[in-house]
């Protein structure tokens, strides 16, 4: 028999409602002695954290899959900012991406809003200022934004040791600590039990109250990092981790423990009802029962009234409904809508709990989110370089294009025919034409790689199947006037006639382009909700 991965292998064992685990395979052709002598399982596993010994009825991914450095990563440790911990399986750090921090810049000047400024492709699609970096930003394994970046980390650790209900803390942070300021940015506040306050200068103050999410004994971790320094080589990123154990932690007098636990399941019901019609609601539009806008316009309602849920509820199993809030989210961003900011933030505020389910699932949806950053850089460079070729930087555009289509292989989001390839095509034509042809008459170089993008682009167009015979009107624009180049090359003929014609009408394709005229994407829609809105809207360490 052979199976897919050999003994040695790191792998993710799927636990059904419990989640993934990461696990070592030991053994092949497993048996145990009560089994029918037919009956042999493929995988025994040893499970990393408890060293739990199961064992894989088929080898098949819904069993078992390959353990991703991903997967090593977020079960290794609490953040994409913390060491690596030790265990029976090891994780590199992955290999910083070559280049100097040079593209990030925190002139709060800039046109894009910032927290869209990704969409320039910049900075590995990180936003251009890290002072303004997410959750997801600073904390996912799949955005890694200070090590795409270059950024050294700092990390500052302090152990308070073991309180109670009632402890005083007065935590000042000491001379060791490089920065002062800075820490509210993106802090994992609800860790903290109720009654603590930390405030942007790292100082944790207060007496612990009781805190009915938890049971009697529980340990804290909490995070917050500051990015003021991020310019200083010697600082970078300041990640400080406050530690401590909480044990005592009883209901006290007066306490309605059922009260609490029954308003908890009436909240827990009413988000499995809105999941179950979000759930719903997709399905029929997989089935092709609903249109993009009714579907669009049922699920935000139901996701606002999620958020209420959430807000209302905020540490409810865990941050488990704040992660479905960004997850569904997504759903309604591929029908167009302009809602990768929530995904973000709802994904993200959900890693801050520390529950390793929670943070999985996450974590999941966030390698979805961090390429659709990638589509959403492709679409607006594209736009971008188009706003050049009208200003006649033919050869910039150029540039700007090959970058576009190399996020997503000549996709964005919602450009789906190959439009950025063919755009590059035109930016080459009109930046060699008006550069003046070779002295010795023959075509040159730059005509070779103009047809080899515009093939692409028909080859791409025509695989969508939405032009039909006719093909896709720009594509065979552009295939008709290389005809006519190939022409005047030919007959030794003057091509400045024939670069006034194609600017013209490529000034055409531009402004259909921008002003969102099919067969391009529609403009991009406007945010039902500001960024900044929402973000102060996210509880803290409230009960």
């Amino acid at each position: 028999m052979t199976y897919r991965f050999d003994v040695g292998a790191a792998v993710m064992c799927n636990f059904g409602e419990n989640g993934w685990r990461l696990g070592k395979i030991i053994a092949l052709n497993y048996r145990e002695p009560n089994w029918p002598e037919d009956v042999v399982a493929p995988y025994q596993v040893l499970l990393d954290g408890d060293y739990s010994l199961i064992y894989v009825p088929e080898d098949d991914d819904r069993y078992c899959r390959e353990a991703t450095p991903e997967d090593v990563r977020i079960l290794k440790r609490k953040d994409a900012l913390a060491e690596m911990q030790s265990g029976i399986l090891t994780a590199d750090e992955p290999v910083k991406d070559s280049g100097p921090h040079r593209n990030l810049c925190c002139d709060n000047t800039a046109a894009a809003p910032v927290h869209t400024s990704y969409r320039r492709g910049r900075c590995f699609c990180c936003n251009d200022c890290p002072r303004d970096w997410s959750y997801a930003e600073l904390y996912s394994e799949h955005y890694r934004c200070a090590s795409r970046n270059n950024l050294p980390i700092t990390r500052h650790e302090v152990n308070l040791g073991l309180l109670k209900p009632g402890s005083q803390v007065d935590m000042k942070p000491d001379e060791s600590l490089l920065v002062r300021s800075g820490f509210l940015q993106a802090p994992t506040l609800v860790r903290l039990p109720p009654g603590l306050t930390f405030s942007d200068d790292g100082a944790l103050c207060g007496e612990v109250a009781f805190d009915p999410h938890r049971g009697s004994f529980y340990a804290v971790d909490f995070v917050a990092v500051s990015t003021v320094e991020w310019q200083n080589e010697q600082v970078g990123l300041v990640r400080l981790e406050i530690s401590f154990v909480v044990e005592d932690n009883d209901p006290p007098e007066g306490f309605d423990a059922s009260a609490f636990a029954r308003q908890q399941q009436e909240a827990r019901t009413e988000a499995a009802q809105l999941l179950e019609a979000l759930n719903t609601t997709w399905d029929l539009w997989e089935r092709g029962q609903l249109g993009n806008r009714t579907t669009c316009d049922r699920m935000l309602d139901d996701l606002q009234r999620l958020r209420g849920v959430a807000e209302t509820h905020p540490r409810l199993d865990n941050g488990k409904w704040w992660g479905h809030l960004g997850g569904f989210h997504m759903n309604v961003h591929k029908l167009l809508e302009n809602t990768l900011f929530e995904c973000e933030l709802y994904l993200g505020y959900a890693l801050t709990f520390g529950d390793d389910n929670v943070r999985y699932y996450a974590e999941q949806n966030l390698v979805g989110c961090y390429q659709k950053r990638l589509l959403e850089a492709a679409r607006f460079m594209w736009y971008e370089g188009l706003e050049l070729v009208m200003e006649e930087e033919w050869g910039a555009a150029a540039e700007l294009f090959r970058q576009a289509s190399a996020k997503k292989e000549g996709w964005g989001w919602a450009v789906n025919y190959g439009d950025i390839w063919l755009s590059e095509a035109v930016a080459i034509m009109l930046d060699g034409a008006h550069n003046g042809p070779p002295s010795n008459g023959e075509e040159p170089s730059w005509v070779e790689e103009a047809k080899r993008l515009v093939e692409k682009a028909r080859a791409r167009s025509e695989e969508s199947g939405a032009f039909g015979s006719d093909g896709h009107p720009w594509v065979v624009e552009v295939e008709t006037a290389m005809a006519g180049l190939s022409h005047e090359f030919v007959e030794g003929g003057d091509i400045k006639g024939w670069a006034e014609r194609l600017q013209a009408r490529t000034l055409f394709w531009c402004s259909q382009v921008l002003a969102g005229v099919f067969p391009f994407p529609p403009k991009c829609s406007d945010r039902l909700v500001e960024a900044a809105v929402l973000i102060n809207r996210l509880p803290g360490q409230s009960a």
